[in-house]
């Protein structure tokens, strides 16, 4: 599974004991800690990079209230702890006002600590979200009105093109401009419907599907360009059947565009498998896509989920967004990775349903 970076944290401390202390706790929950311990040294670092930062209340040089307003207007979504050994009225207002997200009274408490760092984490993650989800509404609204007016432009030209080329009798040359121009209207009219499929809000009609038959379907309308092609489909199920609630038409469109990346980045034969898991325990169905390609040829295989990000000549480089989006409206995750072997494989896991009688595990050929 991919494993995503974890987030930095700065500690400004001067006393060593607590600096260790704070560092110890901190990098056991798996955060990456630096720590400083003069307001001075604090202002060589980087600040975009951290998560939060941890400040003691005096230091040599002054006071985390100094610090506040730089911190604030360098890196505005990060969180920020107070560590003090005494209680300071004024100081705690002044703190308050500027954005200050908790207090910790020394002797550090690590529990308290760990308390006040899951919730700044959950606050950020929630901001994120709404941000997102704004920001996605607005772009929504906006692509509606220009892929409708666009369309129907393009749909005049595309009429155009079709009424010259019915009529025949044209030069090599003309045939080919009018067949480049087609082209360019299908890749726009593409364009237009990826975007307002990426920024339209997502709804999810469920239904308790098996994953099997979603997924089988998704191929089976992909048969037009296997033509020529050999694609082979390879299942592996385990004891128990892909159950989940899901909607069966946003889902067939996350395998669909799967497996079309995986076709495409076989230059010989295909070979796709696709394999469950069910994980009892946790309640989460893990489905994995894999291929026999080339693999991801890129540092940061989380980055092909990114908007507009892709390594074809054609292509708007929103499918894997549209694919992500899906994927966690359903309550679940998906992650990015070369296989061990050959090839690339997306990790999908989804909140399982009750199971059914098992399959046994089958090939699909083209």
């Amino acid at each position: 599974m991919l494993v995503e970076a974890s987030p930095r944290l700065l500690v400004v401390e001067d006393d060593d004991d607590t600096q260790s202390n704070l560092r110890d706790i901190l990098e056991l929950d798996g955060y990456v800690v630096d720590a400083v311990a003069t307001l001075e040294q604090a202002r060589q670092k980087d600040w975009h990079e951290f998560f939060a930062f941890v400040l003691d209340h005096r230091l040599p040089d002054g006071t985390a209230e100094e610090l506040l307003p730089e911190i604030r207007d360098a890196a505005p979504s990060a969180g920020i702890l107070i560590v003090t050994g005494y209680a300071d009225l004024g100081g705690t207002i002044t703190a308050l006002r500027h954005g200050v997200d908790d207090y910790i009274l020394k002797p550090i408490d690590a529990d308290a600590l760990r308390a006040s760092l899951i919730r700044i984490r959950n606050l950020r993650e929630a901001r994120d979200r709404l941000i997102q989800s704004e920001r996605l509404a607005a772009i929504g609204q906006m692509v509606s009105g220009i892929a409708h007016e666009s369309r129907n432009f393009l749909q005049k030209i595309s009429a155009a093109v079709e009424s010259l080329q019915s009529k025949g009798a044209w030069d090599p040359d003309d045939s080919a401009d009018l067949a480049s121009i087609r082209r360019g209207c299908d890749g726009l009219t593409r364009l237009l419907n990826d975007l307002r499929e990426y920024a339209a809000p997502i709804t999810l009609d469920r239904c308790r599907c098996d994953l099997a038959n979603v997924w089988r379907s998704a191929w089976k309308s992909l048969s037009h360009q296997q033509t020529g092609k050999d694609a082979t489909l390879i299942e592996c199920l385990d004891s128990e059947n892909a159950w989940a609630s899901i909607d069966h038409f946003r889902m067939e469109q996350v395998f669909r565009n799967l497996f079309e990346n995986a076709l495409a980045a076989c230059p010989g034969a295909a070979r796709i498998t696709v394999r469950s898991e069910n994980h009892a325990p946790d309640g989460m169905l893990r489905i994995t896509v894999s291929d026999n390609g080339p693999g991801l040829k890129i540092a940061q295989p989380s980055s092909v989920f990114e908007p507009f990000f892709t390594t074809k000549t054609q292509g708007t480089g929103l499918g894997l967004s549209i694919v992500r989006r899906i994927v966690e409206a359903h309550g679940g995750t998906i992650t990015a990775r070369n296989s061990l072997k050959e090839g690339a494989a997306f990790e999908l896991e989804l909140p399982s349903a009750a199971a059914a009688p098992s399959n046994s595990p089958s090939i699909v050929d083209a």
